[in-house]
């Protein structure tokens, strides 16, 4: 199969993808794609562009979206967006990335994640236990849903719309992007942006203690802007991201049951969770953009050119992973970058963890028998970059 088979979004190449980056990855680690972006696979060098902050830095959308404003008549629309991806610590650079990181990440960990995360997986489990059967996505989009909405305060029956918004979100990240899904992605993101601003004022009416208004209260009224591109981002990633991570480690749990993991002694479950992240790698590429000309193993690079990590093919280098295609809860060490690496290291990285270390022991013991369904075969969405099912039903009983 070709090079450019890893840009499909055909079912089966979903299905097969690992066997499809691991043929890339060994033929070609590092190499220019169709579309002229540098595509880096194997582990050193994904590890090395990461933590070469001088050369390579986080992907800037601006330039590109006054490109296509212009073609699409110069839709507001799409220049309010390419403002708003402007304040996604995903795509910050130097001082300003480094102290917007510092303060949001202090405030995101100071609530309640014990609390939050425990009623979450009851109010799951309670949902489930007396169905037959269920779609394994839609389980961990109400968990996702469920932890974000009580970080921030939001509402229940505004379940649909962050569902939604998520989803659509993350196309902007696909290769093959159009500019129809490109509008679709920037009036999304518009509605959101309106939402959030709509909850703030209703928050500082009720006088609700979240937070939301303390860090508007730290960033002052006049980076509302800010703060709300701010949770674009974190909204998308905490729902989408999540959604695909617990799916696809519950398949892997499920494909794997004869291994068995010792879920209550906090040593074992810890190194099996890092497996899992390993194994799964949700997010498939991670951009990247070239800061100024320069050459990377014998290739001219030009600045401003883009470069692809994958994260998923570093993840399985047999230079670095025994039988890296293996499930192996007992791998130790694992020094996986699931979650990225250096000062742009994944900042959901320790809730993620949290997360799955409290929901997966509780779910696999609610639901000892879950299997895939044998007459309804789960779906693979057509995403790249967030490579995961649109759904996968399975049986509870």
């Amino acid at each position: 199969m070709s090079v450019a088979a890893i840009w499909s979004s055909q079912n089966n190449i979903s299905q097969n993808y690992a066997e499809l980056i691991d043929d890339v990855r060994n033929t070609n680690p590092v190499h220019l794609n169709v579309f002229g972006d540098l595509v880096v696979m194997d582990y050193k060098h994904v590890k090395k562009i990461f933590a070469d902050a001088d050369n390579f830095q986080n992907f800037d959308f601006t330039e590109r979206f006054k490109v296509v404003s212009a073609i699409a008549n110069n839709d507001p629309v799409l220049l309010e967006f390419g403002e708003s991806l402007r304040y996604w610590l995903l795509f910050m650079n130097g001082e300003a990335h480094a102290e917007h990181r510092k303060m949001v990440n202090k405030k995101f960990y100071e609530a309640n994640y014990e609390t939050i995360t425990m009623d979450a997986i009851r109010e799951v489990i309670e949902t489930y236990q007396d169905q037959e059967e269920a779609d394994l996505v839609e389980i961990t989009r109400k968990f996702s849903f469920l932890i974000i909405s009580k970080i921030i305060g939001l509402k229940r029956e505004d379940y649909d719309f962050i569902q939604k918004f998520s989803y659509v979100i993350t196309l902007i990240f696909e290769k093959t992007l159009n500019l129809k899904d490109l509008l679709e992605c920037a009036h999304m993101s518009a509605q959101f942006r309106n939402y959030m601003g709509e909850t703030l004022s209703r928050q500082e009416k009720e006088l609700t203690n979240s937070l939301l208004l303390e860090m508007k209260e730290i960033m002052g009224s006049s980076r509302v802007n800010e703060l709300i591109g701010t949770w674009e981002f974190l909204v998308n990633a905490a729902t989408e991201t999540t959604t695909l991570l617990l799916t696809r480690s519950i398949a892997a749990l499920i494909e794997h049951k004869e291994k068995q993991i010792n879920w209550h002694a906090h040593d074992s479950c810890a190194i099996a969770i890092e497996e899992l992240i390993r194994y799964v790698s949700p997010v498939n590429w991670i951009p990247r953009q070239v800061k100024a000309d320069m050459e990377f193993e014998g290739l001219e690079l030009k600045k401003g050119k883009t470069v692809l990590l994958g994260i998923a093919s570093a993840n399985r280098d047999p230079e670095i992973f025994d039988n890296p295609e293996t499930f192996i809860p007992t791998r130790k060490p694992n020094p996986h970058i699931g979650f990225g690496f250096g000062i742009h290291h994944c900042m959901g990285a320790r809730l993620s963890r949290f997360e799955m270390q409290k929901f997966l022991p509780r779910f696999m013991a609610a639901f000892p028998n879950i299997r895939l369904h044998p007459e309804k075969p789960g779906e693979w969405d057509s995403k790249v970059f967030f490579r995961g099912h649109k759904n996968l039903p399975v049986l509870l009983k």
